[in-house]
């Protein structure tokens, strides 16, 4: 049975209060705190050495932790053992080389005659071509350009195996250890490698979010600066943030890509965005309509006649205030706007 309706202007005064800009409760979602930046740290079993300390913040390129540094350390010297070995053998080969091309020279130098009787002074045994002093020559560059570059290359090779053992931060931020930290962070400890174990987290501390996924189409098609979310905490506080940036993400528990929206938390937070890092949290996320938007209780619509009548919301918007638009459906109310403000 249709009722008669009271004229919009009247059901507006009734139901509809002005936002004046006050933020709506859109949806209750789950979210995660992340860092500007986040990296793991891994290192095998050993003995650590000059352990960084996680209650300062450390600079890009600082030393986390030295796995083996004794033993690096006699490897270094084996190396320079070996460089020096092979330095002289280059230099012995050389010289045996310079003293054949001497003998090809001094052969190739001599007139037809002459060469009759340099017989036997071992010039013979030699191949004494202008092609043979050309094989010898390029032999003695060979030599020479590899006796500069084996040592250099030596020592690359070496510290680049060796990097591994040194930990050093990728960029400036905060350590969080994966093991128990001893006390005195300058004694060297041993220290066991478990399967699937980080050694530490990085994270840069420079910024920390709030991310929530949006899948709603009516949520993600509206401005992306008007949302902003919040984490209720302990005592009646909360962890804000405001809109920063969105981007698609792999999606780790489905199938296909995730739109999630990054709401930067303000500077004087950080300390609590960082303690509440791996934490699984629930955000409130509001949206701002703006002015001239009014939100009307969901609760007192439903309670109309004409709502019997209606498929959805926008329906019942239209039935009702058909001189406003639905702008949006949330968690309580509804968000309208006159279609000529």
């Amino acid at each position: 049975m249709n009722c008669r309706r009271l004229p919009s202007a009247a059901l507006l005064a009734v139901f509809a209060s002005v936002l004046n800009a006050e933020p709506v409760q859109v949806a209750l979602l789950p979210a995660k705190i992340v860092p500007e930046q986040a990296a793991t740290l891994h290192l095998e079993n050993g003995v650590v050495s000059h352990l960084a300390d996680a209650s300062q913040r450390q600079p890009a390129g600082a030393v986390v932790a030295v796995l083996n540094e004794e033993r690096t350390a006699q490897e270094r010297e084996e190396l320079e053992l070996k460089i020096a070995r092979e330095s002289m053998r280059l230099r012995d080969e050389l010289r045996k080389l310079e003293v054949q091309r001497q003998k090809v020279q001094f052969y190739l130098n001599l007139s037809p005659r002459e060469r009759r009787y340099a017989k036997g002074m071992g010039a013979d045994d030699l191949p004494p071509t202008p092609e043979s002093l050309r094989d010898i020559d390029e032999r003695i560059s060979l030599l020479k350009r590899e006796q500069e570059s084996s040592p250099r290359l030596m020592k690359q090779d070496f510290e680049r195996n060796h990097a591994k053992l040194t930990l050093k931060m990728p960029f400036a931020g905060r350590l969080q250890y994966n093991f128990p930290v001893p006390e005195d962070l300058s004694r060297p400890f041993e220290y066991v490698s478990l399967p699937g174990r980080q050694f530490a987290a990085v994270c840069d501390d420079s910024a920390f979010y709030i991310t929530v996924a949006l899948t709603r189409p009516e949520l993600i098609n509206l401005p992306e600066e008007n949302f902003s979310v919040s984490v209720s905490l302990p005592e009646g506080k909360q962890l804000c943030g405001t809109f920063a940036y969105r981007k698609l993400e792999q999606n780790t528990g489905g199938r296909g890509d995730m739109l999630v929206y990054y709401f930067k938390v303000p500077e004087a937070d950080r300390e609590t965005a960082f303690n509440l890092l791996g934490s699984n949290a629930q955000a409130r996320l509001d949206f701002e309509a703006g002015a001239h938007a009014q939100k009307v209780s969901k609760l007192e619509l439903v309670a109309r006649p004409e709502a019997a009548e209606c498929e959805n919301w926008e329906q019942l918007v239209q039935r009702l205030y058909p001189d406003h638009v639905l702008i949006l459906v949330g968690e309580r109310n509804i968000i309208i706007r006159p279609r000529n403000p």
